[in-house]
């Protein structure tokens, strides 16, 4: 946990949501910056020796994947472990997929506190899909599925 790690640095790209995230009891190893994910700016150049992106893959377009995933990978030290959290498709318990685009993109609407309806990109990918876009890029691929989330490590290709 965060509790063991020399250092985290925790990033997003709202500064609100970083807001939030410093009003939780962490440890003072955990360091937190504004910063998109797609192209990790503002992080000065710094490299690292492991990534962690909870509930995040599901919200990346199929298109930008293999991007995003090279742009991670260029922060990340030769061999570092990459570990990648997110929702599983339950029928019970996750809201319909309402429609597909012509990318294999998925979406769901969801309805605010407002009352307001928006269509947010939901994908599911599978094991394979994965291990497809990390073909070349990584090694030691590893699934895990629970009932409601799925789990990919990797480490990245010396």
């Amino acid at each position: 946990g965060a509790s063991r790690a020399r250092h985290w640095l925790a990033t997003d790209l709202n500064p609100e949501t970083m807001a939030i995230a410093r009003t939780k009891p962490l440890p003072p190893t955990v360091e937190f910056a504004v910063a998109d994910a797609y192209t990790l700016d503002g992080l000065q150049g710094r490299r690292f020796d492991a990534a962690l992106a909870g509930c995040w893959w599901s919200h990346i377009p199929r298109a930008r994947l293999p991007g995003w995933i090279d742009t991670l990978h260029r922060r990340l030290q030769p061999g570092a472990r990459v570990v990648v959290l997110d929702n599983r498709f339950v029928q019970t318990s996750n809201l319909p997929i309402t429609r597909s685009d012509a990318e294999g993109n998925t979406y769901q609407n969801r309805m605010l506190d407002d009352g307001s309806v928006h269509e947010v990109l939901k994908n599911f990918p599978t094991a394979d899909e994965l291990r497809a876009l990390l073909t070349g890029r990584a090694e030691g691929f590893g699934w895990t599925d629970w009932t409601h989330y799925w789990a990919a490590s990797w480490t990245v290709a010396t």
